[in-house]
């Protein structure tokens, strides 16, 4: 077998399992669909040439959240660099329609939560926003996040505290 399909196939084999986590991340840490996906191809453009590497990482999810996380940053950094609107206005959910019977009403009234809570979610700053998804809506455990991070726990749990706080009294006005 020729030397680049078989990184390939063992680049694949790595990441198969993972592939999943790494869209929801990169979701989440986005806020959009389209910049995951683009997010998360960056990424993988980036790790190819380190698939032996990446065969000697011991936790291999882990190491690909840390990964992802930085990513992000990179492009966050960039964004900063070049100012425009990166909310996303379009509250306009797959799941609102894959109910029998959408209830208008319903959706409205998701729609304005997830604008708001997303509006919410922009007050804080990207570190603090990352944070707040991965540990919870994404569920990663404290212990991750002092790897994903390199903070200590203590650290992961004052900023969380305050970031919980700041999106409390944003949500209450």
């Amino acid at each position: 077998m020729p030397e680049s399909r078989k990184q390939r196939d063992i680049f694949q084999s790595l990441l198969a399992p993972h592939m999943d986590a790494l869209f929801r991340a990169a979701w989440r840490l986005t806020g959009r669909a389209d910049e995951a996906e683009d997010l998360v191809q960056e990424l993988l453009v980036r790790l190819y040439p380190k698939t032996q590497q990446m065969q000697q990482v011991e936790l291999l999810g882990a190491w690909l959240k840390k990964a992802l996380y930085r990513q992000f940053i990179d492009l966050e950094r960039k964004k900063t660099r070049r100012p425009e609107n990166f909310l996303d206005t379009s509250d306009f959910q797959m799941d609102d329609l894959q109910a029998e019977n959408p209830d208008p009403e319903l959706m409205a009234q998701r729609s304005g939560d997830r604008q708001r809570l997303r509006a919410a979610l922009q007050t804080l700053d990207t570190e603090s926003r990352s944070l707040v998804l991965m540990h919870l809506v994404e569920g990663y455990t404290l212990v991750e996040l002092e790897e994903t991070f390199q903070v200590s726990n203590q650290t992961l749990k004052t900023r969380l505290r305050r970031a919980k706080n700041r999106l409390k009294k944003f949500l209450q006005i």
